[in-house]
């Protein structure tokens, strides 16, 4: 089971998702984050299910490049049903889950 999930647009990694999941790493959680969860030859959305199913929590950085991608809505509505923790870039809100 881990403790976060972290759900991203590619071109947020490098300045703001990597760092993140460094740093919940180094204050002991079990994230995943594809960078360390996805192997080479595993299918992208069933490592992305089996990610989200695993986890207790998300955090989805919110931003324009995440609106933009076709698998956004997909993702946002499996967490949303999740009632996960949502972040973005100009603040976060939390909510517990059921």
């Amino acid at each position: 089971m881990h403790d976060v999930f972290l759900s991203h647009a590619t071109e947020d990694k490098e300045d703001l998702v990597r760092p993140l999941a460094l740093e919940l790493e180094r204050l002991g959680l079990d994230v995943w984050y594809d960078e360390s969860a996805l192997q080479v030859g595993d299918s992208v959305r069933r490592s992305i299910d089996t990610g989200l199913n695993e986890s207790r929590f998300a955090v989805v950085v919110l931003s324009r490049a995440f609106f933009v991608k076709s698998w956004a809505n997909w993702e946002l509505n499996g967490l949303v049903q999740r009632n996960p923790l949502f972040s973005s870039r100009s603040g976060t809100t939390s909510t517990q889950p059921q």
